[in-house]
């Protein structure tokens, strides 16, 4: 009779090194791997399993279950990697759930506690909330609105060398622009290499969200609840009511205020 082998962790979320040492158990005769994921971690523990069973389900002889009553019970290393992919590396997650991670906004929040700022973070969640209002509003997709607001200033608090060196590479006509707002244009860099993200709309939008040169309508959103979230200390009822009722209305009163802002302030 083969034996079954049970590997325990957090599995917050699986990681493909922890389904490499799956493999590797199988390799070596276990007939039945089982993956008992602890009850505690940043996801609820029911979401964790889901998130495995659609990393193993195209493997043979691969179960999610308890540890209990077993022997051969095996803690795989991988916690180093699920920290990182909390913080925004999706690549180093198991291949079948990486698509899960971007479209649900998995571990938004822990993305924007590490690499933005308290009132950064704090702002990413108003435009977050405000887009997905809009969006809904206009029978547009609120996830998808709701990432991009969530994800769109992932980059601003990074210095300008870490910002100067994804444009060399990537962008460097934006290289003349104020520095201020680089991070439009590296955030879409960042978020397809560590996060995967592929969605053209949402890093359309990102890319334009300073400037507010885009076409689209998710990109006039992201631009408006970047201007009138909650945690801007101006007063921004009229534009966002009017943006409710006709959001190109609204798109053309809050970029016509921009505009004349940066004109007072000396801003070209």
């Amino acid at each position: 009779m083969r034996k079954t082998a049970v590997l325990t962790g957090t599995f917050d979320p699986l990681t493909a090194s922890e389904l490499a040492c799956a493999a590797r158990l199988r390799r070596q005769g276990y007939g039945l791997i089982i993956f008992a994921a602890a009850e505690e971690g940043v996801l609820p523990k029911e979401k964790r399993e889901e998130l495995i069973w659609q990393a193993i389900r195209p493997f043979d002889r691969y179960a999610i279950g308890s540890a209990e009553g077993f022997t051969e019970v095996f803690h795989p290393e991988g916690e180093e990697d699920e920290a990182a992919i909390r913080k925004g590396d999706f690549y180093l997650a198991a291949p079948g759930i990486r698509g899960t991670l971007v479209r649900e906004g998995l571990y938004a929040e822990q993305i924007l506690s590490t690499w933005c700022k308290p009132a950064r973070a704090a702002h990413a969640r108003g435009v977050a909330k405000l887009a997905k209002e809009l969006a809904e509003c206009h029978g547009l997709d609120g996830q998808q609105a709701w990432l991009a607001g969530m994800l769109h200033d992932v980059t601003k608090n990074r210095d300008d060398a870490f910002n100067r060196h994804i444009l060399e590479i990537y962008d460097p006509d934006k290289l003349t622009y104020d520095a201020k707002v680089w991070h439009s244009f590296t955030a879409p860099v960042w978020l397809k290499q560590h996060l995967g993200l592929s969605d053209p709309d949402i890093l359309e939008a990102i890319y334009c969200h300073t400037l507010g040169d885009g076409r689209t309508r998710l990109d006039q959103i992201l631009y408006i609840a970047d201007k009138c979230d909650e945690t801007r200390p101006w007063p921004t009822e009229k534009e966002i009511a009017l943006s409710r009722k006709d959001l190109q209305a609204g798109f053309r009163l809050v970029k016509q205020e921009e505009e004349e802002d940066l004109r007072k302030r000396g801003v070209k």
